[in-house]
C-alpha cells in the first residue's frame, strides 16, 4: 500500500496529476451525491470566450484611429482556441466529462512514463514532461469522446445552457460603423464574453464606448448593438 502511494506521488509529475485526479474525484462524488454540477456553482473564475465565431464575407476592416489593443478584422476564421474546443468535442459532450477524460489519460500517461524514464533527479524541470504527455492525451481524449458524441446526440444533448445576451450592456473592443464588424465585451455572472457585433443603425461606435445588445442577425452569429446612453456621454 505504501509503495502504491509512493508511486502515485513521486516523482513530481505524478504528484501533480494525482492531485488533479483527486480534485476531479471529489467533484464527481459531489455531483453524484447532490446532483449539482460546477455549472451550478459560481467558482469566481473568469472566462474569456469568443461566442459563435461567424463566417463573415462583408467588407469589415476595423478603423485604426483610436483602436484598442484587442481590435480585430472581420472576415477572420474561428481562432485556434475555438477549433481546439471543437476538436475536443466540447459542446457536443459535457465539458467536465471531456476534461475528466483528458486528465485521466494525462494521469495514466504520467504514471507509465515516469516508470520508464527516471525524472526524479530533474527537480522542477521534470514538469516539462507533462507537455508532450498533454498533447498525446488530447488525441486520446478526442478518440475516447467520439462515441460519447453519438450517445449525447441520441439523448438530445444540446450543449451548455445558452446565454441570452439581448438587452445586456457591454463595452466596445474595436471601432465599427455602417456594415463593419468588431468585438464587444459583455459581463455575465462576473465572466467576460467577447461577441462579434455590428452597429444596428450604422452609427459609428468607438473602442471603449458603452453599448446595448439590441438584436442579432438571423444566423445568430453576429449581435447588433447601439450606443448606451449614460451620464458621461449625454
Amino acid at each position: 500500500m505504501n509503495e502504491i502511494f509512493y508511486n502515485l506521488t513521486h516523482p513530481l509529475p505524478n504528484a501533480v496529476t494525482t492531485a488533479i485526479m483527486g480534485v476531479l474525484a471529489v467533484y464527481w462524488l459531489f455531483t453524484f451525491l447532490s446532483g449539482i454540477g460546477f455549472e451550478d456553482v459560481d467558482l469566481g473564475f473568469d472566462f474569456d470566450v469568443d461566442v459563435d465565431a461567424p463566417d463573415m464575407d462583408v467588407d469589415a476592416d476595423v478603423d485604426a484611429d483610436g483602436a484598442g489593443p484587442d481590435d480585430v478584422q472581420a472576415g477572420e476564421s474561428p481562432g485556434f482556441f475555438m477549433r481546439f474546443l471543437q476538436f475536443m468535442n466540447i459542446g457536443r459532450v459535457p465539458f467536465m466529462l471531456v476534461l475528466s477524460t483528458f486528465k485521466f489519460f494525462l494521469w495514466v500517461g504520467t504514471l507509465f512514463t515516469t516508470q520508464l524514464i527516471n525524472v526524479g533527479t530533474w527537480g522542477l524541470t521534470s514538469l516539462f514532461i507533462l507537455v508532450p504527455l498533454a498533447v498525446v492525451s488530447v488525441f486520446f481524449t478526442r478518440f475516447a469522446t467520439n462515441p460519447m458524441v453519438r450517445f449525447f446526440e441520441k439523448i438530445g444533448y444540446k450543449g451548455e445552457e445558452e446565454i441570452d445576451f439581448l438587452g445586456r450592456s457591454g463595452k466596445m473592443l474595436s471601432n465599427i460603423r455602417e456594415e463593419k464588424i468588431g468585438y464587444a465585451e459583455v459581463i455575465v455572472d462576473k465572466n467576460p464574453f467577447k461577441l462579434y457585433v455590428k452597429s444596428i443603425d450604422g452609427e459609428q461606435l468607438k473602442y471603449g464606448d458603452p453599448v446595448i445588445i439590441a438584436d442579432e442577425t438571423g444566423d445568430k452569429k453576429i449581435f447588433l448593438v447601439s450606443k448606451e446612453l449614460t451620464l458621461d456621454n449625454l
